[in-house]
């Protein structure tokens, strides 16, 4: 029977390698690697007791060892890695004979857990758990309402934007309040995205902290704290859609008719519209435009008449927001997508 994962009260970081041990002044069964991050849930006397999860190979796995499911079974001892790879970044490596506790499997890999001790002074605090934000808040007689411009920023830190600090998928699940959060920390700047696969929102330093709360695929969403200008900020709309693409309107046309579209396409020109667009009115005025962002796809964003000039002035081949509803996803007879303009803003 596989182990659920435990909750951890708080998450820290090894700051430079050090030795996994039995017990304070016990006997070695890892090197920590530097940016690992652990689970600690006691001190004593300069030490701290910690949890070190990561995945190892089946290769390097041998029979029970005392209380231990597993153990490693490799001449100069075995990789644990942050991910079900061999190209996963190393946490530490495990002594030969040392046991393990097996959490789970994932092909070839096995996900294990090995509870020790280490010296505290090798340790810095990172994010909490859910479990203990949630204890702490429960002990406030109010909500403390949010300062003025900080905000939090929900993302995906891809695999492939070279992240290789995140951990496999299916580890944790979204809205999981009862299991623990863990903290990453950054091995080098990455890219912030908005879905698997999906634009960018910008990038990370690696100096921030993320804390992971869900994995898709390969991809790991996860939220970083920070702070931004309050002139910076305003109402977010939730009716507006800012992640759906062309093609998407395109494959999926009664889908999203009627929704409205916040993006940035490039203006190509302002044109009127002939009898062979079907969908517009003889004469009916609508900028030529491609995107959005660095889609290639032809877009017709009719104009309603207080907007043509305004439209008109903006340089051709000029960076555009325009918001606009959907009127057509696929547009007869070029299957181009058709949208009515509400509102545009030169960048």
């Amino acid at each position: 029977m596989l182990l659920a994962p435990v909750c951890l009260a708080a998450q820290s970081t090894v700051t430079s390698q050090t030795a996994l041990r039995t017990a304070p002044n016990g006997s070695s069964v890892a090197q920590v690697r530097a940016g690992a991050s652990l689970g600690t849930s006691a001190s004593q006397r300069g030490w701290s007791k910690v949890t070190l999860e990561g995945y190892v190979h089946r290769s390097v796995v041998g029979g029970r060892r005392g209380s231990y499911s597993i153990s490693v079974n490799a001449d100069g001892g075995a990789y644990l890695r942050s991910t079900p790879s061999r190209s996963g970044r190393v946490l530490a490596l495990v002594a030969d004979g040392s046991g393990l506790t097996q959490v789970s499997t994932r092909g070839e890999w096995i996900r294990v857990r090995r509870t020790g001790w280490l010296v505290a002074s090798a340790l810095r605090a990172s994010e909490p758990t859910v479990a203990a934000r949630k204890r702490e808040t429960a002990k406030k007689p109010t909500a403390r309402r949010a300062s003025p411009g900080a905000v939090t920023i929900a993302g995906h830190a891809a695999k492939a934007s070279g992240d290789s600090t995140a951990v496999a998928e299916g580890d944790v699940t979204p809205d999981s309040a009862t299991q623990a959060v863990t903290a990453l920390a950054l091995a080098r700047r990455t890219t912030l995205y908005t879905a698997p696969d999906g634009g960018s929102l910008g990038s990370i330093d690696s100096s921030a902290r993320v804390t992971a709360v869900a994995r898709d695929r390969g991809w790991v969403r996860v939220q970083v704290e920070g702070w931004v200008r309050a002139q910076d900020l305003g109402p977010s709309d939730s009716t507006v859609l800012t992640t759906i693409s062309a093609a998407d309107l395109r494959a999926q046309p009664d889908r999203y008719r009627g929704q409205v579209v916040r993006w940035v396409v490039q203006k190509i020109a302002v044109e009127t519209a002939d009898p062979l667009r079907k969908g517009m009115a003889p004469d009916e005025p609508y900028i030529l435009a491609r995107g959005p962002g660095q889609e290639n796809s032809l877009l017709y964003l009719a104009l309603p008449p207080s907007l043509v000039d305004q439209a008109k002035r903006i340089d051709p081949l000029g960076a555009i927001t325009v918001t606009a509803r959907v009127r057509s996803g696929r547009s007869e007879p070029s299957g181009v997508p058709l949208l009515d303009v509400l509102s545009i803003t030169a960048r």
